[in-house]
C-alpha cells in the first residue's frame, strides 16, 4: 500500500460538471538534498505532473472510482531548497466505455527516503484557462471528450515562481480508499514518429459548423503539388516529401481562406498527438485522426463520431500535445485557418505510447506470407495493449471480453503476458451488474450488455488458470461466478429445458457481426447463447474440480443434451435459433461451436468443412474465427488444411492492401456505415494458430506442468519456435521427413511432455 499521508484535493466550487481542467501547486522546502525521490499520483480521470517546472508524465490508470490506483515517477536526487510540484488536472464528469465516472479528486505524494510531501488543502488551484472547460462533443460514445485548447492562455503556471497569490486554495475531495499502485507498467513514450506529407494545399472554409469535425469535413480542399506549395524548385518531387526540417505553410489567396497538410505516420501508430508550429496569435488548427485516405482526406466526421481536435496558436512559436487522450491511426490532417502571414511548421505527428513488452516468441515455418501475417498480427496486438486490451486504438479503445479472451489467448503464444491479462480480466469482472450480467465495458457504465460476452468471460478466467499457473481470479470471482450461473440456469423455458437470454431496454443480443447474429430481431430459443452458457459451465466445472471442490452435477451436460435436442437440423447439421418447432438462421458459427462441445456428429465433419460453399450458411466472421479454426482442428486432417487455408483467405487481402494491421471486419474501413477499424486485435488468431496447433504446443495442466504435442507443420518442410510458459520457453524444432516427422522437444525443467502425433503427420 502507498502511504497514506497525501490528501484528496481539488477545485473549489464552480459550475462545471463535465470536462473540468485544473491547475494546481504545492510548495515545499528540503533542508538537505535528497536521492531517489519517488512521486506518487491518482487523479479521476487524469492529469500531467510537472516537478520544478519539468514535466514528469501523466496517465492514470483506467480504475474503478472505488479502488483509485497510483502511478510513481521516479525524480531522482532533489537539492535542498525550494521546490514546486504542479499538476494539470482533468475530470471528465461523463460516463464512457472506458471510464466509470466517479467525483473529482487528485492525490500526490512526493517521498524522499523519510521526507514526504503530499497534496493537502495548502496547494493553490484554479480553472486553467488553455484547455476548454464544459459541455463539449464527444470524439466518440465510447472514447471520451474532444480536446480545444487556446494556446494564447498558457501563462507559465507550472513553472517556479509564478505568482499564485491569486489562486484559491484547493478543497477537500469527497471521501475516498487511499490508491493502490496500479497494476500495469507506466506507458513508455517514444521517439516522435517520422512522418511524410501524404497531401497539401489550400481550402475554403465557408461557415462553422455544430462540431469541429463537422466543420473540417465541410471544407472545399484543394490539393497543390508539395514542391509548388511548399516553395521548393520543380513542380513535383521524385519522392514523398519527409517533415524532417521546417516547411513554409502559405497564406491562402482569396477566395480560399486556409490550407491543410495530411501527414503520414507510416504505418498504424497509438500515442500523443503533437504539434510543433511558428504562428501568428488566433491561428486556428484543427488537428483530425484516421486510419485510412480511402476519401481523399481524413474521414473525420462519421455520424456523431468527431475525430478532430483544435488548438488556437499564440503568436511565435507553438509547442502543443493533446495531454489526456491516446490517439490511434496513420493519417493526421491538419487544416489551418484565420492566419495572414505564412506558417512555419517543425513538425506534426504523434509519439507513440507503448506498454514495455519482452520480445514475442519465435516462429518460422518458412512461408513468406506467414511470417507477414505474423508479424502483422503482433503490431495489432501490441497497439491494442495499454492499460488494458482495447478493442481498437482509433475509434474505442475500451475493454470488451469477447475481444480480451481472443487478445489474452493469442498474447500466451506471443508474450505469456500473464499478469496484463490477469489485470484486464479482473477489471471485466469487477464489473458485475444487479442483473447477474457483467457491464459491457470495463471499467464503464455502459447503456447496454451483452449477455455472451459474460460468458466468454468465463472461459478467460479458465483459461488464464490453465496458462498462468495462477488460480486467484478464480479464487477471487469463485462466489460471483457461481452466483451468475444460477441466476442464468433460472431462465428456463419448460418445454425444451434450454434457458432463456435475458431480454429487455439494458440487453443486446449480439453474438457477431453477420445477419440474424448481430442482434437485430428476437428469436427467445437462441442456440448460441445456450452454447455459450455451456462453455461458461464447462470452465467453471473444470475450474472448480482443480480446485479440489467436486462432487456437483455436471450441469452443462444437461443443458448441452437440451441444445442437441432442440437445435438439431433433419440434416444433422445445427439451426441457429427455434420458434415452436420451426428452426431458423443457419450459420457456421453455431455448427462450430456444436462440434467444439462434441454435439456435432463425425459424419457431419465432411459438411462443416464445406459449409461456406453452401448459400444458405452465413460464414463466421473474424471475431468468431478462433472458435471455427479449433472445430476444424478437431475435425480430422482434412479440416486440419481447411483451418490453415481459411486464415489465408480471411487475412491475406488485408495484407495485400499494404496494411500494417488486421481489420475488425473483411470490408476494412467500409464497415459499420464507414466507421470501421483497420487496427483489432480480435483478428490476431494466426499468432494463436502458430503456437497451439502449427507447433501444437498446449497445456493440459496449469502452468504447463503437462502439455500436449501435437505438431501440425502442414505443407511447411520445417516448422520451428517457442511457447512461452510462466517456467520459460518450450522449444520445438519440426521437420518432415519422407516417413513422417522428425521432432525435437526442449522444456523447462519440472515440465512434462505428452506427444501426441497427429495421424497425417506420425513421428519418426
Amino acid at each position: 500500500m502507498i502511504d497514506q499521508t497525501a490528501d484528496w484535493i481539488r477545485l473549489g466550487a464552480n459550475n462545471i460538471s463535465v470536462n473540468l481542467h485544473a491547475d494546481f501547486r504545492g510548495v515545499f522546502t528540503l533542508s538537505q538534498r535528497v536521492a531517489d525521490a519517488v512521486v506518487a499520483v491518482s487523479a479521476d480521470s487524469d492529469f500531467l505532473l510537472y516537478l520544478d517546472g519539468v514535466e514528469l508524465g501523466g496517465g492514470q490508470f483506467s480504475d474503478y472510482p472505488d479502488r483509485p490506483t497510483a502511478t510513481e515517477f521516479h525524480a531522482g536526487s532533489l537539492k535542498a531548497g525550494e521546490h514546486l510540484l504542479a499538476a494539470l488536472v482533468w475530470f471528465r464528469g461523463r460516463n464512457f466505455s472506458t471510464y466509470r465516472c466517479g467525483t473529482p479528486g487528485f492525490w500526490c505524494e512526493l517521498r524522499a527516503g523519510e521526507f514526504r510531501f503530499g497534496s493537502s488543502t495548502a496547494w493553490k488551484a484554479r480553472l486553467d484557462p488553455a484547455f476548454q472547460s464544459g459541455l463539449i462533443e464527444n470524439v466518440t460514445d465510447q472514447l471520451g471528450l474532444v480536446c480545444s485548447c487556446d494556446g494564447r492562455n498558457f501563462d507559465g503556471w507550472e513553472q517556479p515562481g509564478f505568482d499564485d497569490s491569486g489562486w484559491q486554495n484547493a478543497v477537500a475531495a469527497e471521501a475516498r480508499a487511499m490508491p493502490v499502485p496500479r497494476p500495469v507498467p507506466r506507458l513508455v513514450p517514444g521517439e516522435r514518429r517520422r512522418v511524410h506529407f501524404a497531401n497539401q494545399g489550400f481550402l475554403l472554409r465557408q461557415e462553422a459548423k455544430e462540431t469541429f469535425a463537422a466543420t473540417v469535413s465541410h471544407d472545399l480542399m484543394r490539393p497543390v503539388p508539395a514542391a509548388l506549395f511548399f516553395g521548393l524548385p520543380g513542380l513535383y518531387g521524385s519522392a514523398p516529401f519527409q517533415l524532417d526540417r521546417p516547411y513554409r505553410i502559405p497564406v491562402a489567396d482569396a477566395p480560399e481562406n486556409g490550407s491543410f497538410v495530411i501527414l503520414d505516420f507510416g504505418g498504424e501508430c497509438a500515442g500523443k498527438l503533437e504539434l510543433e508550429l511558428e504562428a501568428p496569435a488566433g491561428t486556428i488548427v484543427d488537428l483530425s485522426i484516421g486510419e485510412h485516405l480511402n476519401d481523399g482526406r481524413v474521414r473525420c466526421r462519421i455520424g456523431n463520431r468527431n475525430f478532430t481536435d483544435r488548438y488556437f496558436c499564440h503568436a511565435g512559436r507553438n509547442r502543443f500535445s493533446i495531454p489526456f487522450r491516446r490517439s490511434g491511426g496513420r493519417f493526421l490532417q491538419l487544416n489551418f485557418t484565420c492566419y495572414d502571414e505564412p506558417l512555419t511548421l517543425y513538425y506534426a505527428g504523434i509519439r507513440p505510447q507503448e506498454l514495455p513488452l519482452p520480445e514475442a516468441a519465435r516462429f518460422e515455418d518458412g512461408d513468406r506470407l506467414h511470417s507477414r501475417l505474423r508479424q502483422v498480427a503482433l503490431n495489432t496486438m501490441k497497439l491494442c495493449m495499454h492499460e488494458h486490451y482495447e478493442d481498437c486504438p482509433w475509434r474505442e479503445q475500451a475493454l470488451y471480453a469477447y475481444d480480451s479472451r481472443n487478445q489474452a489467448l493469442f498474447g500466451y503464444y506471443a508474450w505469456g503476458n500473464y499478469e496484463f491479462a490477469a489485470t484486464s480480466i479482473e477489471l471485466l469482472g469487477r464489473g458485475i451488474r444487479p442483473d447477474g450480467l457483467l457491464e459491457l465495458c470495463a471499467p464503464a457504465r455502459v447503456p447496454v450488455t451483452i449477455p455472451i460476452f459474460s460468458w466468454i468471460w468465463f472461459v478467460e478466467v479458465e483459461e488464464h488458470w490453465l496458462y498462468s499457473g495462477d488460480d486467484r481470479l478464480f479464487r477471487q470471482f469463485e462466489a460471483q461466478m457461481a452466483e451468475m450461473l444460477d441466476r442464468a440456469l433460472a431462465r428456463r423455458d419448460d418445454a425444451t429445458g434450454l434457458c432463456l437470454p435475458p431480454t429487455g431496454r439494458e440487453i443486446w443480443n449480439f453474438y457477431e457481426w453477420m445477419p440474424q447474429l448481430d442482434g437485430h430481431g428476437h428469436w427467445p430459443l437462441s442456440a448460441l447463447y445456450n452454447l455459450y452458457l455451456v462453455l461458461a459451465l464447462r470452465s467453471f466445472e473444470a475450474m472448480s474440480a482443480r480446485a479440489g471442490r467436486g462432487g456437483s452435477p455436471k450441469r452443462s451436460d444437461a443443458l448441452l443434451s437440451a441444445v442437441e435436442h432442440a437445435f438439431r437440423r433433419p440434416d444433422g447439421l445445427f439451426a441457429s435459433y427455434r420458434s415452436g418447432s420451426e428452426l431458423t438462421g443457419f450459420h457456421e458459427h453455431t455448427n462450430a461451436l456444436a462440434l467444439r462441445l462434441g454435439i456435432l456428429l463425425p459424419e457431419q465433419y465432411d459438411r462443416l468443412i464445406h459449409l461456406t460453399e453452401e448459400p444458405s450458411c452465413i460464414p463466421v466472421s473474424t471475431s468468431a474465427l478462433p472458435f471455427l479454426v479449433d472445430a476444424l482442428y478437431q475435425a480430422g486432417p482434412a479440416g486440419r488444411r481447411a483451418a490453415a487455408e481459411r486464415l489465408t483467405a480471411a487475412f491475406s487481402p488485408m495484407l495485400f492492401t499494404g496494411s500494417d494491421t488486421l481489420w475488425e471486419v473483411a470490408e476494412g474501413a467500409a464497415g459499420f456505415d464507414g466507421a470501421g477499424s483497420l487496427c483489432h486485435a480480435w483478428s490476431s488468431v494466426p499468432v494463436y494458430w502458430q503456437g497451439a496447433r502449427q507447433l501444437g504446443v498446449v497445456p493440459l495442466e496449469p502452468g504447463f506442468r503437462r502439455f500436449a504435442v501435437s505438431p501440425c507443420p502442414g505443407t511447411s518442410e520445417r516448422v520451428t519456435g517457442e511457447v512461452p510458459t510462466p517456467a520459460g520457453p518450450i522449444r520445438i524444432d519440426c521437420r518432415r521427413r519422407e516417413a513422417g516427422l522428425q521432432l525435437a522437444v526442449e522444456a523447462p525443467a519440472g515440465l512434462q511432455p505428452k506427444i501426441r502425433p497427429l495421424p497425417e503427420f506420425p513421428l519418426l
